[in-house]
């Protein structure tokens, strides 16, 4: 019989569209895509090349399954540095991705009968990896008019005796939105006399905008002994298929999940560990990455603004734009399907976020391939308006 918890789990909405986008490309079809959920740039040649050096030195063995120590350091005092989290060797643990990492944090964290709170909208993962845990996810809403933010009072309000993780994710897929420091300091006054651990996804810090300054939660006050940060290298560096993420997580919980890793990964790539020592040395390749994306955010952001039916909501972060909809008289999946099957410009409807009436689209693609995608649905609403 199968496992009635896997059973339930829904595939990815995200992993579907994005399949079905690819293979319209590989058939030839002139394909917009505004569904990715990844760079559309390559890996950087100084982290290939240090690949290529690791390959050639024979590194291709088990590492220590929590990683390299090395590498462990390396990213302990960025967190230190970059972060201002008070984070050790000790305290990190390299994984498989990072959702991986999320999904380890989960398992160390909860049983049966918790409660996981998941702010909406929300990464389409989150609530499926809290089921396999055995917890139930505990949605709280975001208004649009909040910019989709939770407040402290809502949260306070949904917190039981059973709650004992709250989920973060900002800069924030699918919505592009980000917290302020005095946001999560409100957040964490709430949270930080119960017995609630935070699990702070920060894998687009980088991909900030408009000068934000990206604060980190574990950078608060005493926070860090709450807090598990996640992140990783696929965003910022173009990693995605190298499959390297990595938490950071106060001594009790890095000790009991560091358990998990040695009866189930054993460790993470030791090709990939050896090539992340390299991201650590550029310091300009995240402000580069950070300046082309957010010259791509404009372009799309004021095309769609154009566009009278839509409501786009302008990103601070992510490579993601959060766009309402509802005025077309479609709902999202029809928007998508139509789109995509009439005009080949894909994107995501966000029915699977936890909130109907949008769509998101991705603008990890050439500025011209934006600004062809924006007229091509600038044609799909007309002919919608006939």
């Amino acid at each position: 019989m199968i496992n009635p918890q896997v059973t339930a789990l829904n595939k990815s909405a995200t992993l579907k569209i994005t399949a079905l986008t690819k293979k319209l490309i590989a058939e030839g079809k002139d394909v917009v895509n505004f569904a990715a959920g990844e760079p559309d740039f390559d890996t950087p040649e100084f982290i290939k090349d240090q690949a290529r050096q690791a390959l050639a030195s024979g590194l291709t063995k088990y590492t220590p399954s929590c990683g390299i120590p090395a590498l462990r350091e390396a990213i302990a005092a960025k967190l230190r540095t970059e972060n201002n989290i008070p984070a050790q060797a000790q305290n990190v643990i390299v994984t498989s991705g990072a959702k991986y990492a999320i999904y380890v944090a989960l398992l160390t964290l909860v049983q049966s009968g918790d409660e996981v709170i998941i702010p909406s909208p929300y990464w389409v993962s989150y609530p499926e990896m809290v089921q396999l845990c055995g917890a139930k996810p505990k949605f709280l809403k975001g208004l649009k008019e909040d910019d989709f933010k939770i407040t402290p009072a809502s949260l306070a309000k949904a917190i039981t005796a059973k709650t004992k993780v709250l989920i973060l994710n900002y800069p924030n897929n699918p919505t592009g939105l980000t917290f302020s420091r005095k946001e999560l300091e409100e957040i964490y006054q709430v949270v930080k006399d119960r017995d609630i651990f935070v699990i702070s996804d920060e894998i687009y810090e980088v991909l900030s905008y408009d000068s934000l300054e990206h604060t980190s939660f574990a950078s608060l006050a005493d926070a860090a002994k709450k807090t598990i940060t996640i992140n990783g290298f696929s965003k910022t560096f173009s990693m995605t298929g190298w499959r390297l993420g990595y938490l950071s997580a106060p001594d009790e919980v890095s000790e009991q999940a560091s358990k998990i890793i040695d009866h189930t990964t054993s460790c993470a790539c030791s090709i990939s560990q050896n090539a992340a020592f390299s991201a650590f040395k550029d310091q300009q390749w995240p402000k580069k990455v950070q300046a082309i994306f957010q010259e791509r955010r404009d372009i799309i952001w004021k095309g769609l603004k154009e566009c009278p039916e839509l409501d786009p909501i302008k990103p601070q972060g992510t490579f993601y734009l959060f766009c309402d909809i509802s005025s077309t008289g479609l709902n999202a999946s029809d928007f998508a399907t139509q789109l995509l099957e009439k005009h080949l410009v894909s994107c995501i409807p966000a029915d699977s976020f936890g909130i109907s009436g949008f769509v998101r689209m991705s603008f990890a693609t050439s500025n011209q391939q934006i600004s062809k995608g924006i007229e091509r649905i600038k044609v799909f609403l007309t002919e919608l308006g006939k």
